[in-house]
């Protein structure tokens, strides 16, 4: 950002424009570096879910066996 302004026909910056540029474009980054930081936890969030729907869930099947391990324990009784 101030190189691009740098090279404008504009007058020399003073202390205070230098010092407003420089808070700006620390802001403009952190806000650009977390926008990047949540996209890739999305895209890892979706792959992990792709990839957990391709093998199956382990969560259902546990609960599936759980119960019919249960239904069987009812019935032997």
């Amino acid at each position: 950002m101030q190189d691009a302004i740098g090279h404008l026909e504009l007058p020399a910056p003073t202390k205070k424009v230098k010092k407003v540029l420089h808070q700006n474009s620390k802001k403009l980054a952190s806000i650009f570096a977390n926008v990047i930081k949540r996209e890739d936890k999305k895209k890892k969030k979706a792959a992990k879910f792709m990839e957990d729907a391709v093998k199956g869930s382990r969560k259902g099947k546990k609960s599936k066996e759980m119960k019919l391990e249960k239904q069987q324990k009812l019935e032997a009784v």
